[in-house]
């Protein structure tokens, strides 16, 4: 009997084990939320939450879209979420405007010919924007953009009229010619030409390597969840990789969630270079893309009268998770491909 008794008990001790186990993993890994807005570029992410590989890494992530890149930094701003996918644009705004220490950790994708500045019919060059009115989203990478392309011809951001909007209402605005040109990008851009009344101005294949969209996250939530967000960066690039594998499937799953065709998001991905684990850590050397892209738009930003502050871009940047899903990859042997190699095959 007493054999029984103590059996008994190892057995409960054991359970009691097990559960008080299990309940300091899951304190251990918290929710973390990922905000992004529509663009072919942030879809990875999205494919990884269709796919389970998120769950596969024993991770809690939970995605939340918004209708404008300015909708997703605010919440990052406010604390509604952890993680921003966005652009340098709105790095440094993030840190000129907030309490935050934003960093970028991981670059998703450089623009190069995706952004584009539309007008009217028959408006066909950025030289005739002179006086007419312009639709740009507020605080964001609109700025950078219609700036660089009033400078390339020799214009000013006086020399028009801009009409701050939402993406979400830049095409019905242009429909109704509220306005005689918009920047904008896919998913947008793709509907507003696919109805045959616009022209393509201006697009980021003119300022290659100024457009860098990037993951950001506070510095101090960074530190603390290196590891996890290794293993996001990880899930995402066995999302590119999926997609390479899989192509048809993985643009259907991205159409879908960007509103647009197959035939649409892929001409789309034509103007995007998305970027591979083992291409990062070259971005974040010192001389690195990120690091021109951030002092090139800081410079235009200061110049507008958008960033006041010092900022020292160096401190806007971190390597930490990067480096360690990199060290997990090559710990594993793991290969990774390019995407534009994949783009071409299909």
């Amino acid at each position: 009997m007493k054999q029984i008794k103590r059996l008994i008990g190892v057995s409960i001790i054991g359970i009691l084990g097990l559960v008080l186990s299990f309940s300091a993993c899951k304190k251990e890994a918290p929710v973390i939320r990922i905000g992004m807005n529509l663009w072919p570029g942030f879809e990875f992410l999205y494919l990884a939450d269709k796919k389970g590989f998120f769950q596969d890494e024993g991770l809690d992530v939970q995605l939340f879209d918004f209708v404008s890149i300015s909708d997703s930094r605010r919440a990052f701003e406010r604390g509604q979420i952890d993680v921003v996918a966005a652009t340098i644009v709105e790095l440094l705004i993030i840190k000129e405007s907030s309490y935050k220490s934003p960093q970028a950790f991981y670059v998703t994708d450089f623009s190069n010919g995706a952004d584009v500045i539309l007008g009217k019919e028959p408006i066909k060059t950025v030289s005739e924007l002179k006086g007419r009115r312009v639709g740009v989203e507020p605080a964001s990478l609109d700025l950078l953009t219609i700036n660089l392309a009033l400078k390339h011809h020799k214009m000013t951001i006086s020399d028009v009229v801009l009409v701050p909007m939402a993406q979400n209402g830049m095409e019905d605005s242009f429909e109704n010619s509220n306005v005689d040109a918009i920047c904008t990008y896919p998913p947008t851009s793709v509907k507003v030409l696919n109805k045959g009344n616009a022209n393509i101005l201006f697009n980021s294949s003119q300022i290659p390597g100024y457009i860098v969209d990037a993951l950001i996250a506070d510095e101090q939530f960074i530190d603390a969840r290196v590891g996890d967000l290794a293993k996001i960066l990880r899930c995402i690039d066995r999302a590119i990789q999926y997609f390479n594998e899989y192509p048809e499937e993985a643009l259907e799953i991205m159409a879908e969630h960007e509103q647009i065709s197959v035939p649409d998001i892929r001409d789309a991905f034509l103007g995007i270079s998305v970027e591979p684990l083992k291409n990062q850590i070259n971005y974040f050397k010192p001389n690195g893309q990120l690091f021109i892209a951030a002092e090139n738009a800081l410079e235009v930003l200061r110049e507008t009268g958008v960033i006041t502050n010092d900022i020292n871009v160096s401190d806007l940047i971190n390597q930490g998770p990067a480096s360690e899903a990199l060290s997990e990859q090559k710990l594993h042997g793991q290969t990774r491909f390019s995407f534009v190699e994949i783009i071409v095959e299909v």
